[in-house]
């Protein structure tokens, strides 16, 4: 009987290990923390990607940018599943700095498990420099900026390697560098190691105590912002009001939709949606089922007269600049557009089209849409990211004289 006991003891003490260490990877201490998500929709009627940074997709072939590179202060960041990007791009909008994203030269791909127990994990321990790739660094010239916003996630509880790297690429001598992260756990001592990383990394710098918050924490990132004063020039909207901007956005995360509303607070203008009267649904927009709703239209032209709620807004004379959203379907703009633009009389009226998507361009979009009205002038398209931000926008309204 004892030695049953004891077995039994063993058997149950062994489970309470393997229960122990299964739950290890989900606790605070987990390796890889705040960057375990995959990335949203991209609103697109075919087979890419959703997200830039999904962790399974191909790594964008050059960094993402945004802002003025004659600004005297700099945002640069590294993020594998998108949450640290976000914060840098409501830093960069909030402060009118240069935003630049730091690319590895060998692209993070894989799996969550692939990359945080693979290749970032042996970085780690070997406290390992990989490659920044050259046209990260074709886009900086350090000497323009006294103060640099340095953004990155917790990776087995300091930064990525890959920051030491463009850290020790530099001589920091006399420059202010404020750091930023975010996590899952938001373990200050991982942080605290973090900010030890990057004083050893950029040696005779100013490096000031750090932001570590939730990524969509806007009032705690705009507090420290304003403490240290990193805060750049309001931006108000316009005082336009013959500006309209007409959106169609399908999918869950709304891509579409929140340019539009970017681009609406920017210019004063009048937001209008595109709604049809038999609503899309997630399984009306599986492309990846061939009797789905939107695979069905794609496939049959006549199917793609979609009815909407409405195609003509109100006062519709009285605007003379019409911005014009739709995410990318199979190369072209998404059908249901289509009646907007066949059902209104573009005279004398600049409709300026935008699209969203993860890797299409606008294509022939545009100058198809322009062929259907008839009238008007129609200006060259614009693609923005899935994940574009209000920063990116705003940049991008520059060019029109409506920022």
């Amino acid at each position: 009987m004892k030695r049953l006991f004891t077995v039994l003891l063993s058997l149950i003490l062994g489970i309470a290990m393997l229960t122990f260490a299964a739950c290890a990877d989900t606790s605070p201490n987990a390796p890889f923390d705040g960057n375990g998500q995959t990335g949203g929709n991209n609103e697109s009627g075919n087979n890419e990607s959703g997200d830039d940074e999904s962790g399974g997709t191909t790594e964008p072939q050059s960094p993402a940018t945004s802002g003025d590179p004659a600004s005297d202060m700099l945002v640069v960041y590294f993020s594998w599943s998108g949450n640290t990007q976000e914060m840098a791009d409501y830093i960069a909008g909030q402060t009118g700095a240069y935003l630049v994203e730091i690319l590895p030269e060998e692209p993070y791909e894989g799996s969550y498990n692939d990359v945080a127990y693979g290749r970032a994990q042996e970085e780690a321990e070997t406290n390992a420099r990989p490659a920044v790739s050259q046209a990260t660094y074709d886009l900086i010239d350090m000497q323009k900026y006294d103060t640099v916003i340095v953004g990155y996630p917790i990776w087995w509880h300091t930064a990525p390697m890959v920051i030491g790297t463009f850290l020790e690429h530099y001589d920091w001598t006399g420059e202010d560098i404020y750091p930023f992260s975010q996590s899952a756990s938001m373990s200050t001592s991982q942080f605290d190691e973090s900010m030890q990383f990057v004083r050893d990394c950029a040696k005779n710098a100013n490096v000031h105590d750090g932001l570590f918050v939730r990524p969509n924490d806007s009032d705690a990132i705009d507090e420290y912002l304003s403490a240290n004063g990193l805060v750049g020039e309001p931006q108000t909207p316009s005082e336009t009001s013959d500006v309209l901007v007409v959106y169609f956005s399908a999918s869950s995360s709304q891509n579409t939709a929140r340019v539009a509303n970017y681009i609406a607070q920017a210019t004063g203008g009048s937001l209008f949606e595109l709604v049809p009267v038999d609503a899309y649904t997630s399984e009306d927009l599986n492309y990846n089922n061939d009797s789905s709703r939107v695979v069905q239209e794609y496939e049959n032209e006549e199917l793609r007269d979609t009815e909407l709620v409405s195609a003509t807004p109100e006062n519709w004379d009285e605007y003379d600049t019409v911005f014009l959203g739709y995410p990318i379907w199979w190369g072209i703009a998404a059908w249901p557009v289509n009646r907007f633009a066949t059902g209104n009389d573009f005279t004398g009226k600049t409709v300026v089209p935008f699209c969203t998507s993860a890797s299409s361009d606008v294509g022939e979009s545009d100058s198809l849409l322009a062929d259907m009205a008839g009238e008007g002038n129609w200006l060259a398209g614009h693609r923005f990211r899935s994940r574009a931000s209000e920063s990116d926008v705003r940049n991008w309204l520059g060019g029109h004289g409506a920022k």
